[in-house]
């Protein structure tokens, strides 16, 4: 006999289909393989940032919301503009490489929480976030917004599909 998840089991997969891009798109840490000083720092016409700027900005916001998982203190964020405060480039290979890693290991952290707390995930974590579920939904919610930007803008630089293959439609 198949048993079905539980509701928890069930939301909990969801969301980690939804930090990986399952049926929706590319896996977000795909997007960023195979990224040079070059592309990651070039400047598009109309474009207000670059993809080094949006990575920053999604690992600004990613770390934020494990704070909120982990129900610690996070201050709220005075203006929109303290997460795009960014250079728009790396300073050197070395950081991009950093960021590109922290930005896997954040997703990593967020996808082992999710399956490890369960029962916690059930908790209020503040203003906005209902649950610990909620926070996973605005985080996979955010990084797939701007995986979609680096996406574009990967493409106009004519350094889309990474190594490992993407969506080209």
């Amino acid at each position: 006999m198949i048993t079905q998840p539980d509701n928890n089991e069930m939301i909990t997969n969801i969301l980690i289909n939804a930090l990986k891009g399952e049926n929706a798109h590319v896996n977000p840490l795909a997007t960023l393989e195979g990224l040079d000083l070059k592309v990651a720092g070039a400047k598009v016409k109309n474009s207000p940032y670059t993809i080094w700027q949006i990575i920053k900005h999604i690992n600004y916001w990613q770390e934020r919301f494990i704070a909120r998982l982990k129900e610690e203190f996070v201050p709220p964020a005075q203006t929109a503009a303290e997460g795009w405060n960014f250079s728009p480039e790396p300073d050197s290979e070395i950081e991009l490489k950093s960021e590109i890693k922290k930005f896997t290991d954040n997703v990593n952290e967020t996808i082992g929480f999710c399956r490890n707390n369960q029962e916690s995930m059930k908790n209020p974590r503040g203003r906005n976030y209902p649950t610990g579920f909620d926070v996973i939904q605005g985080m996979a919610s955010h990084i797939s917004y701007h995986i979609g930007e680096i996406v574009f803008l990967r493409r106009i630089l004519g350094s889309w599909p990474p190594p490992s293959g993407g969506d080209t439609w």
